[in-house]
């Protein structure tokens, strides 16, 4: 686990911290128009074939290690090594280093 951030349960799902091994299940999932189109226009269209790992890699866990971002997978208690989408919480006070941009409004989701 990185930082404090818990592993979370409810009825259905388990919602577990982002790993740099989930890279691979987000990127099969991601780069669809239909989930990238409703997203901040932060998120390369089209969405590079490296682009959940540079994100994991990059972005997410170095924001989790810094207590600034929270990243789970979503998973089904019935089914808990598929991953079926994710959530993230981020400070709003918080920049990005790779792009000096606000987080404010940026949003990521399978």
């Amino acid at each position: 686990m990185i930082g404090d951030q818990p592993t979370l349960r409810t009825e259905r799902l388990l919602l577990r911290p982002l790993e740099l091994a989930d890279a691979d299940a987000i990127q099969q999932r991601f780069p669809h128009w239909e989930v990238v189109r409703y997203l901040n226009a932060l998120v390369p269209w089209p969405y590079p074939a490296d682009g959940a790992l540079s994100f994991v890699r990059d972005l997410a866990l170095p924001a989790m290690a810094r207590g600034t971002e929270w990243h789970w997978t979503l998973r089904r208690h019935s089914a808990p090594q598929q991953l079926i989408g994710s959530i993230s919480l981020m400070d709003e006070t918080e920049t990005t280093a790779a792009s000096g941009w606000p987080r404010r409004g940026r949003a990521r989701a399978t």
